[in-house]
């Protein structure tokens, strides 16, 4: 780390892999959520030994705000929304359709791109660890959550390097395991706890995967 800093996403995943090491816990297989969280799933992925697989989860933004997370949608169609956020700007049932519709495409999209269309493996009794590269509203992250638990896994655990303590906060209350890394006093973007925070292309997960050894790939 720099200046209490990440310097990118693969030594905030090498930092996440050391911390899970040191834990001693026991899982079967890796999400990372795409695209941000594969680069940081990747190096947890060979420090444990595990397979590792992109999940896709699409976070559904305001209309007018798209940067504001009014919810998200999970590859199978594990379903977010803020509840709060769509009280207070009166967003119809309509409005989400449409918004939901538009997500599911996109989903199936990334999906076809990322993994040829193939489902995620069975989760059914299996420890699932879901890596991302932060979070600041935790909409992907609760969509992801919601998905996976659909599938009956023994256990699900989140590895994330930075998240406000709000989040923090709300996922020990709705008893979400979880290993964050910094929960900063004062948090406004994920990006600002990275010195190098790009946006990452289809094209360099692909690349990614490809790096990862073939034990650690489904």
């Amino acid at each position: 780390m720099i200046d209490g800093k990440f310097r990118n996403r693969t030594t905030a995943g090498q930092a996440l892999g050391k911390a899970f090491l040191a834990r001693g816990d026991h899982f079967d297989l890796i999400l990372g959520l795409a695209r941000g969280g594969v680069p940081v799933a990747a190096p947890v992925a060979k420090a444990l030994g595990l397979p590792l697989v992109p999940m896709v989860v699409r976070k559904i933004g305001l209309p007018g705000h798209r940067e504001l997370a009014l919810g998200a949608l999970a590859e199978g169609g594990g379903l977010f929304w803020n509840s709060e956020l769509v009280d207070r700007y009166g967003i119809s049932e309509r409005d989400l359709s449409i918004l939901r519709e538009k997500a599911r495409k996109e989903v199936t999209s990334r999906v076809s791109m990322l993994r040829s269309g193939t489902p995620l493996p069975s989760l059914e009794g299996k420890a699932i660890l879901i890596i991302d590269d932060g979070v600041a509203t935790g909409a992907t992250l609760f969509a992801a959550v919601l998905e996976v638990h659909r599938h009956n896994p023994s256990r699900v655990m989140l590895g994330l390097p930075v998240a406000p303590a709000e989040v923090a906060l709300e996922l020990k209350k709705e008893g979400i395991q979880s290993l964050i890394l910094m929960i900063p006093r004062h948090f406004q973007a994920v990006g600002e706890w990275y010195e190098e925070f790009p946006e990452v292309s289809d094209g360099e997960v692909l690349i990614t995967l490809r790096q990862c050894s073939p034990k650690n790939t489904l």
